[in-house]
């Protein structure tokens, strides 16, 4: 069968701090990088069951547009994390800040908003069994 799935590709001007700060803060293992030798202009990492990738946005991409600098917010990471007050007391010190403190919601779930270091808008779910 043919590979299917949706995973966000983040555009980044300094790919090696952000790689440290999705791992550092999520958890994520990379699974790839091209080139395959010396610094990756694009990269993946699996977080949990989901795949996110990183690559360099600063160039002209495939369709002629440099993505960088973003001109609006069209988009939010959702990831869901097992300890969420663990992330939030340890996101800036891995370069990100929080946005939006921890908070109970209606439907069951804690969360917050979070920015990574080159401000990308993360919504933060704790796991609730």
């Amino acid at each position: 069968m043919a590979r299917r799935e949706v995973f966000p590709i983040i555009n980044c001007r300094d790919l090696s701090a952000m790689k440290a700060f999705y791992e550092a803060a999520f958890g994520g293992v990379q699974t790839y990088q091209f080139p395959e030798q010396g610094e990756p202009a694009y990269l993946t990492l699996r977080v949990g069951a989901s795949t996110i990738a990183l690559g360099g946005g600063t160039e002209p991409a495939m369709y002629g547009e440099t993505p960088l600098p973003a001109t609006g917010h069209a988009v939010d990471l959702c990831v869901y994390v097992p300890h969420l007050d663990a992330l939030l007391s340890d996101v800036a010190q891995h370069g990100g800040a929080v946005v939006v403190p921890a908070a109970e919601m209606p439907w069951g779930e804690r969360v917050a908003y979070v920015r990574d270091p080159e401000g990308t808008m993360l919504l933060v779910i704790q796991d609730v069994p």
